[in-house]
């Protein structure tokens, strides 16, 4: 790109769902094997993966994930990614972990995302905990679409 890093672009046919998760996978894939952070944009078309601290060019088969190891590259990914933090504020604020304000007024998003953003920190404490349950739930089977990939 302009500024001298590399960006990794996969074009293909299968949608949004199956590139977020495939996102996720090559996000914690070079996290692990290149000891770099890695920044994946997905959408119906395809991912773009920009490697800021690459030196060379990727080797194209960086893409290619065994199958056995996607779900557990995911399932390490998302925990910390803007698509679980969006899905938790929603479901903490549908089991009313997030109070509002005065009945029939409004909270603010920015406002419902400093709490929700809070109550994760301690809710990661506890894996257990229903709502970070419900959450990767919701992630890994009704958002991603794990099995396509």
């Amino acid at each position: 790109d302009e500024i001298g890093d590399w960006r990794l672009c996969v074009l293909s046919p299968w949608g949004g769902r199956v590139h977020a998760a495939w996102g996720l996978a090559l996000s914690a894939r070079i996290r692990d094997e290149y000891d770099m952070e890695a920044d994946a944009i997905w959408s119906d078309d395809g991912i773009v993966v920009h490697l800021p601290d690459a030196d060379e060019a990727p080797p194209a088969d960086l893409v290619l994930l065994e199958p056995d190891e996607i779900e557990d590259l995911v399932v390490r990914e998302l925990g910390g990614s803007a698509l679980f933090g969006a899905r938790f504020r929603e479901n903490a604020a549908r089991s009313l972990l997030i109070p509002r304000a005065y009945p029939g007024k409004r909270t603010p998003l920015w406002q419902q995302r400093l709490k929700s953003q809070s109550l994760l920190e301690v809710a990661k404490d506890f894996p257990r905990f229903p709502v970070i349950l419900e959450t990767y739930r919701e992630c890994l089977r009704d958002v991603l679409d794990l099995p396509s990939l």
